[in-house]
């Protein structure tokens, strides 16, 4: 089975971990305390996701990297940059699999029903926050960011042909 690492341990990425470990995978859940789901099954970790050599070291040979974390809403214009890019990195130099919850900021009030082709079109402060990231992970892809954008949660088929519930997924080449 495969090493996934998933940093936050809310309820998007306890509910992940947990349900990556029912089915035998191999899971490290990464927070700034080392808090986590209480599982024998799952190795939780005290790390910085924001510090971009930790992060890539914890991610050394994951088929997927979850981005679950989610800071303040008042620290976001400071807080995101740095992890999103130590995301991006860590990915790229694993060549895991970057897959990221997010959230429906980067759309304007009226532009459902909600579409893969749906454009970007962010209304607020942290919508724009948002949108940064999406087309940064496309940048390092070298392209649109592969999508399950949109309503509900979409699938994320492993290498390994696993699939599990997601919003959205970067492949990443290795630097």
């Amino acid at each position: 089975m495969g090493t996934h690492v998933i940093v936050g341990a809310g309820p998007v990425g306890s509910g992940t971990a947990q349900r990556l470990a029912d089915t035998g995978h191999h899971v490290k859940v990464v927070t700034r305390s080392g808090s986590g789901p209480q599982d024998h099954r799952i190795e939780c970790v005290a790390a910085d996701a924001g510090d971009a050599d930790a992060l890539a070291k914890l991610c050394a040979g994951a088929d997927a990297v979850y981005n679950c974390a989610n800071p303040p809403y008042h620290q976001w214009a400071t807080a995101w940059p740095p992890l999103a890019n130590s995301f991006l990195g860590a990915a790229e130099d694993s060549g895991a699999k970057l897959v990221t919850m997010s959230n429906l900021y980067v759309y304007p009030a009226g532009s459902s029903p909600m579409r893969p082709d749906t454009p970007l079109d962010p209304p607020s402060k942290k919508g724009a926050i948002r949108a940064a990231m999406w087309n940064g992970a496309g940048r390092a892809r070298g392209g649109p960011p592969a999508s399950n954008r949109g309503p509900g949660l979409g699938l994320l088929r492993s290498r390994r042909g696993t699939e599990r519930s997601t919003s959205a997924t970067v492949s990443c080449p290795r630097r």
